[in-house]
């Protein structure tokens, strides 16, 4: 079903209008029990004082509920509703009673009786229910409909992504440059032929079979950096080497990911065999991190599409940080492991 161009499910609209109707009947019976008792003065200032106050209080309420448990809770859900919603209920009868206490020794001559006021204060805290769930309600699928749109946005990142790996991939200049060390190796070395066209055709199998997946083994992945830093050395030579230090490859990352972080790597620093480049490949229990010492080229020409299509690919589909860290030496990326789908 969709609602102002926003689709949602079935069993979320039944619940808020469980919620609505279970508060609407308690507020009937509320009403009823005051016209048995007719204990409400309507000309009496602190009753209208009071509701002005709660009105406020109800959606303050709401609005400071949804802000904590989105710190504590990252899901999409409708759990994260129902936790609002109680949560807010939980605030609104808390802090009601605080202002109903001073308002009631401030303006009333009378005693103050805890526990009436508890249970007035109770009734009170369920006749505003339906404004928790409206309003949790309203914060919720306005989130739902943000985070489809971000979803819609990053699967456009991801094709645009793709699209210039591939094309990078096949350019004239790349095809031209591993042809060329081939052409080289036929005439000076050719027995190391074979393993190069080895290597060469891993590279784009490695990436025709996953580059439309979500997630790669770190393990294929690392055997890939692998395969791609020896086109790398054929064409290079020992200028640009791989530190891997990772002893335990576990867990899950981008098809590509570590690939493009060596990449830019070599792209961005000067490098020759008296001075090489090391990057370093290193894991921790979250993450992994790709570290190189800062040898900058004069100029060079990125649009960061890589970048960003990674940042955004972890914080939709996982709410996990790409971290980048460039220091006056260093030049560091931390990219997080993902161990549940």
């Amino acid at each position: 079903m969709k609602i102002f161009n926003q689709k949602i499910e079935l069993k979320h609209i039944l619940i808020v209008l469980a919620l609505l109707f279970i508060s609407n009947a308690v507020k009937i019976f509320v009403f009823y029990y005051v016209r048995i008792k007719g204990d409400i003065d309507f000309y009496d200032y602190y009753h209208h004082l009071t509701i002005l106050l709660f009105s406020i209080v109800s959606f303050i309420s709401v609005f400071v509920s949804w802000k904590l448990i989105n710190k504590i809770d990252t899901s999409k859900t409708i759990l994260k509703f129902i936790k609002v919603y109680a949560l807010s209920f939980i605030l609104f009868n808390s802090v009601g009673l605080v202002i109903d206490y001073i308002l009631w020794t401030t303006l009333n001559n009378e005693s103050y009786d805890y526990i009436g006021r508890f249970f007035n204060m109770l009734s009170v805290t369920i006749f505003f229910s339906d404004v928790f769930a409206l309003t949790s309600a309203f914060l919720y699928f306005r989130q739902s409909q943000k985070i489809a749109l971000e979803l819609e946005e990053t699967e456009k990142e991801k094709a645009i992504f793709q699209s210039q790996m591939l094309q990078k991939n096949l350019e004239p200049h790349f095809l031209f440059n591993n042809l060329s060390v081939l052409s080289g190796l036929a005439k000076k070395n050719p027995e190391q032929m074979e393993d190069f066209i080895d290597d060469f055709s891993d590279v784009y199998r490695y990436y025709l079979k996953h580059g439309n997946h979500q997630l790669v083994d770190l393990t294929n992945e690392l055997s890939f950096i692998k395969k791609y830093m020896s086109l790398m050395g054929k064409r290079f030579g020992k200028a640009y080497q791989i530190i891997n230090e990772i002893e335990n490859p576990k867990g899950l990352v981008i098809p590509c990911s570590l690939q493009l972080c060596v990449e830019n790597a070599i792209k961005h620093n000067k490098a020759s065999a008296e001075a090489p480049l090391f990057i370093s490949l290193s894991s921790t229990a979250e993450s992994i991190i790709i570290k190189n010492k800062l040898n900058k080229v004069d100029f060079t020409l990125g649009t960061g599409v890589g970048n960003n299509y990674l940042k955004r690919q972890y914080q939709i589909n996982f709410t996990k940080e790409v971290v980048f860290t460039e220091t006056d030496t260093e030049f560091i990326v931390e990219i997080p492991l993902i161990f549940e789908i």
